[in-house]
C-alpha cells in the first residue's frame, strides 16, 4: 500500500510539473489565423485598388522555363523573372476586363490585354483558371486560382509548372 501511495504522489508531482510547463506554452502560443494574409508591397510604385481591381499579384519564377513557355528569348544567364500581374474587372458586374502584366521580360512596355475565367485543368476539371488573351489562343497564358491570395502559372496544356529549389511558378497577392 505504501508503494502505491509513493507512486501516486510521484505521478501527481510529474503531472503538476507538466501542467506548470504547459500553461505558459498554451497562453503564449501563436494563434491560428484563417487563410493566408497578403504581404504589403515593398514597391515604390503606387498600387491600384478599388472595385475595378481584382488584385495585384507578385511572383518570381525560374527564367529559362518561363521563357520557353512564353516563347520568348532570354540570355543564358537569366536566372529568375520577377512578375507583377494586375487583374481588372467591371466594377458593377465583376466580369473580367483587362490585365497588366509586367516583369523583366515585359519591362517596356508591359504586356496588356483582356482576360477571361475558364474552368478546368487536366487533373481538376472544376478548377478556376484565368486565361490571359483568350482572343489570341497562340499567346494565351493560363493561371490557376489557388485561392484569393495565390495564383499558379500553368503550361499551355494547363498543367502545373514545377518550380525549383529557388523559385516557384506562383503569384502572391500584394496589398497597397
Amino acid at each position: 500500500m505504501e508503494l502505491y501511495t509513493k507512486q501516486s504522489k510521484t505521478m501527481k508531482k510529474i503531472f503538476l510539473i507538466i501542467l506548470i510547463w504547459m500553461v505558459p506554452a498554451i497562453l503564449f502560443a501563436q494563434t491560428e489565423v484563417e487563410g493566408n494574409v497578403p504581404e504589403k508591397t515593398t514597391s515604390l510604385k503606387k498600387l491600384p485598388f478599388g472595385p475595378s481591381v481584382v488584385g495585384v499579384f507578385d511572383g518570381r519564377s525560374p527564367c529559362q522555363g518561363m521563357a520557353k513557355e512564353l516563347q520568348i528569348t532570354v540570355s543564358p544567364e537569366c536566372f529568375k523573372i520577377k512578375w507583377r500581374l494586375i487583374l481588372y474587372q467591371d466594377s458593377v458586374t465583376k466580369a473580367p476586363t483587362t490585365y497588366h502584366f509586367e516583369g523583366i521580360v515585359y519591362r517596356n512596355p508591359a504586356r496588356e490585354g483582356k482576360w477571361a475565367i475558364i474552368r478546368g485543368t487536366k487533373d481538376r476539371p472544376n478548377a478556376i483558371v484565368y486565361q490571359l488573351d483568350p482572343d489570341k489562343p497562340e499567346k494565351s497564358i493560363y493561371i490557376l486560382k489557388g485561392d484569393d491570395n495565390v495564383l499558379f502559372f500553368l503550361d499551355r496544356n494547363r498543367n502545373l509548372m514545377p518550380g525549383d529549389e529557388n523559385f516557384a511558378y506562383t503569384f502572391n497577392r500584394t496589398r497597397p
